[in-house]
Formats: C-alpha cells, structure tokens, sequence
C-alpha cells in the first residue's frame, strides 16, 4: 500500500511541476503593457513635447548612398543643425485625426527619397527595410534584409507615413542576391506612442508609452483584395470624396466598409457575382452599367423584386413609383434606353446572359 501511495504521491506532483511550468511560459509569452491606461491626449502632449525637444536637440550625422541614415545629439557649443532647422531633408508634418482616441495626431517625417515607381496605401503589403529606435537613441528593431508587412498588422503610424513615398524598381542578377533595387522611396517617422504601441510593451527593449522613430526604405508593394470581389481595396473608396481612405467607405450603411463587405450595396448578392458582369448587351452592343449599381445603397424595385440579378438584369431601383400605372416616375440613367427599360420590366422577354 505504501508503495503505491508513493507512486501516487509522485504522480501528483509531477503534475504539479507541470502545471507550474505550462503556467509559466504561458505568462512570459504574453504581452506586457503597463496596467494603469492613460488618458489618450494628455499623453500625446507630453510624447508630442519629447519629440519636439529631441528634433531641436539632434542633428543628421549621416546618410550614406543607400540612404541610411543617423542621427547624434549636438554637443554643448556645437554648430550643428538640428533636425528641425536643417533643409537638406526639410523636416515635414501630416495631422491624423483619430476620434476614438480624441486626438489630432501631428506625425513628424523626413522624405529622404520619394521613390518613382508605384504608389501604396494603408490597406496594401509592403516591402521594406526598417531600424527602430526609442528617443533615447537605443535601437530595438533592425533589417536591412527587406520583409513584407501588411501595413494594417504593424502600429498605426506607418498607415500614415508610408504611403506618403512609392517603391523603386529592381534588377535582377545571378549570384546570391539576385534582386537589386534602386530609386526606393526612403524616409523617417517620429511616432507618438498613441500611433505605436502606446501602453504595450511588445519586447523588454521598448518601455510603455515610447514615442518611436522608424527609418525605412519602401521596396515594393502589392495591392490587395480583402474580400475577394474584384475590387482592389485601395480602390474601395468614394469617388466624389477626396483623398478618402478605404476605412471611412460604407456605402450600404451596414458597418462594415466596402472593402471588408462582400455585398457593397447590400442587396444580397455577392460584389464579385456583379462585378463579373458590368455591361448589358443591347443590340448587340456592350452598353455600361448593367447593374445598378454594385458598390452603393438602393432599394429593391416593388415591379420586379425576384429578378435575378446574376442573370445580368438589376432588381434594384431607387426612383418613385407612379400609383396610376404602377410604373416609375423616373428611372436611373442606366435604365433611359427602351430596350433596356422593356428588358427590365419584363425580363423573361429576353433569354438570359449565356
């Protein structure tokens, strides 16, 4: 009996030592952040004031041909100037509005090189080469070696900044680095912390609430499609507003924006089903516009409320109805052609869309 009580015994607290341990690693895989939250704008002020301290206390030591650069503070006597009163690389500024924060947010930049190929926005993968470093000067991230980024996986200020240059283009070679790229767009950013990690502590080397600087070079891009409908999602945007992000479009209302809603104008059927077939054939002629429309609201039209639109015949319609003759009083541009009104209000006259 005592034999096995002691087997038991040992069972258990083997069990115990590995409980401990799994708790363990759990704990230190876990990301750290400081427990007290600060409030969003009196934080920014006091980030905003560090980093207006550090541009009027350092200068550009150098930037090397493949624009590398880095930056020392000017000694007590030196003639240096600052980051600030330099025009080499004249210090720039962009505003961010971010309302769930309740801040105006003033992004600091330096544009070393444009770039002179494609253009990138905030919804797009990236190519880049990065170093980051605290206000301290301290690095705590580096690659010289480019990586892709998906600029809505990384802290928000590069959302910013980055699509502010263009990428470069490249040559290839036989040897261990094939790709050689050249004319890059290349800059830095002075981040406030509510546009980086802000009370999180993503590694030991980055305190909560640091403001950050990260210089990069922008390689390459590639556009994407988060819904998979056909539209890229740079282009998931209102074209009468200007310089709208993909973020701000919702063109149905239903809270999702285009570029996550598989169904634009929420009219049940999927974006990438109409998006297949924009024209209507009349006359034998390809005529625009055969769906009305894919990417914004409308109602369904009470004539034809089955119709199929797959079949290349809209069933919305956003004009009123006359109660005389039960006909509308008006119809979108799309539908002033005769043949195309008649298919409308009777689409099995017409044999559908092979």
């Amino acid at each position: 009996m005592n034999k096995y009580l002691k087997l038991a015994l040992i069972f258990v607290f083997g069990l115990t030592l590995i409980g401990i341990t799994m708790i363990s690693c759990t704990k230190d895989e876990s990301p750290s952040y400081d427990v007290v939250l600060r409030e969003y704008p009196v934080q920014y002020r006091a980030d905003l004031d560090s980093i207006d301290k550090y541009l009027n206390t350092h200068y550009i030591s150098s930037v090397d041909a493949d624009f590398n650069i880095t930056f020392a503070k000017i000694p007590v006597g030196g003639t240096q100037l600052s980051i600030r009163s330099q025009l080499t690389y004249p210090l720039q500024s962009i505003n961010v509005q971010n309302d769930e924060h309740g801040v105006n947010y003033k992004i600091y930049y330096l544009k070393l090189s444009e770039g002179t190929n494609e253009s990138t926005t905030a919804v797009d993968s990236v190519y880049v080469s990065y170093k980051g470093n605290l206000l301290t000067d301290a690095q705590f991230d580096y690659s010289e070696t480019p990586v892709w980024f998906q600029l809505e996986s990384v802290v928000a200020g590069w959302g910013e900044i980055v699509p502010l240059f263009k990428t470069g283009t490249y040559s290839t070679a036989p040897g261990p680095n094939p790709s050689t790229f050249s004319n890059f767009g290349a800059g830095v950013m002075f981040l406030p912390s509510g546009l980086a990690y802000y009370n999180q502590m993503p590694s030991a080397l980055i305190p909560s609430y640091s403001p950050l600087i990260f210089s990069f070079k922008l390689k390459s891009q590639k556009s994407r499609d988060h819904d998979r409908d056909g539209i890229l999602s740079k282009y998931e945007v209102n074209p009468t507003v200007s310089n709208q992000k993909p973020k701000d479009y919702d063109s149905d209302g239903d809270g999702k924006p285009n570029y996550l809603d598989i169904d634009d104008d929420g009219d049940n059927f999927m974006t990438k089903v109409e998006n297949k077939r924009p024209n209507i054939l009349i006359n034998n002629v390809l005529t625009p516009n055969g769906y009305f429309p894919f990417n914004g609201a409308a109602v369904d039209n009470p004539l034809t409320p089955n119709i199929d639109e797959r079949q290349g015949v809209p069933r919305k319609f956003t004009g009123p109805i006359n109660p005389a003759n039960n006909l509308p009083t008006s119809l979108p541009a799309d539908y002033t052609d005769p043949t195309r009104l008649r298919r409308y209000l009777d689409p099995t006259s017409y044999p559908p869309f092979e």
